[in-house]
């Protein structure tokens, strides 16, 4: 028998005792009807009419212990439990055994493991300090430690998974850290083999439309220099070339120039001479 069915089964069972205690009408019907609606699975007219007797009767730890099991029933743990702890505090120490039962059912619906293992053990306390030999304690007593034994290798098991994903993410971490590490290593390395290269690269090519501008320029520059440079030369040499192209009546007609100018400048020196010599000669 799994755990499923047998806290299923132990759930059933308290319902059906209770409808075979003689209950006094009106109280005794509404339980009656409870019960069967609860077997029905119709667990809110149930949880309607165990409200309804409990107002009539609000001091009936029973009462308190089926609206719990029916809210567990429904989901509704935190309501369940709040109900069984009020059973587990009353002096019925059978009550207070099955109640501790059923809060451990409820703790480990809710995922408290450790809170359940508690509730497991307390109620076979509590049935070993019971004087009652009733066979449904004896029952209960080995569900209980069946429950214990089960949520604790559960617990475990969980405890080691975690510790699994633990290690895993702590392996991961270190794999992505060393690879991280190694990755900036080998970035640095490329960056120290990148600089040979860029060192060793050519210069940058040359405009050679602008070079050769810059050349014609300096040429042109150094033509005009040496223009400069050779033109009183090429002046010079040009004297005595045209006059050894001059002709023979060319130089004649120069020669008849000169000597006429020659003869003039004489004459005016004679006046003057005269002309200053009679002036003093006039004067005496």
């Amino acid at each position: 028998m799994n755990k499923g069915y047998k806290l299923l089964s132990f759930f059933l069972a308290l319902l059906l005792g209770w409808s075979s205690i003689g209950w006094i009408d009106p109280l005794a019907d509404k339980i009656r009807e409870g019960n069967q609606l609860y077997l029905d699975g119709n667990y809110d007219g149930a949880l309607d009419e165990y409200v309804n007797a409990q107002i009539d009767s609000p001091k009936i730890p029973q009462l308190d212990f089926n609206i719990a099991d029916v809210q567990y029933k429904r989901g509704k743990y935190s309501e369940a439990a709040q109900l069984f702890e009020k059973v587990i505090k009353s002096d019925a120490s059978v009550m207070k055994a099955k109640s501790s039962f059923n809060m451990g059912n409820t703790m480990y619906r809710q995922g408290k493991m450790k809170e359940a293992l508690e509730c497991y053990k307390k109620t076979v306390d509590c049935i070993n300090e019971t004087i009652s030999t009733a066979e449904e304690l004896d029952a209960l007593k080995n569900d209980a430690k069946y429950n214990y034994e089960f949520v604790d290798k559960k617990m475990k098991e969980q405890q080691q998974k975690q510790q699994n994903q633990d290690q895993k993410d702590k392996q991961q971490k270190e794999d992505q850290d060393k690879k991280d590490k190694q990755s900036g290593e080998n970035k640095g390395e490329d960056k120290e083999k990148q600089k040979p290269q860029q060192d060793k690269q050519p210069p940058a090519p040359e405009n050679k439309q602008e070079k050769n501008e810059n050349e014609k320029d300096k040429n042109h520059g150094q033509s005009d220099k040496d223009k400069q440079k050779d033109q009183p030369q090429e002046q010079q040499q040009q004297r005595p070339q045209e006059m050894k192209q001059m002709s023979k009546e060319e130089a004649e007609r120069l020669l008849d120039a000169l000597n006429q100018s020659e003869k003039e400048a004489r004459a005016m020196v004679r006046d003057t001479q005269h002309s200053q010599h009679k002036s003093v000669e006039k004067d005496w």
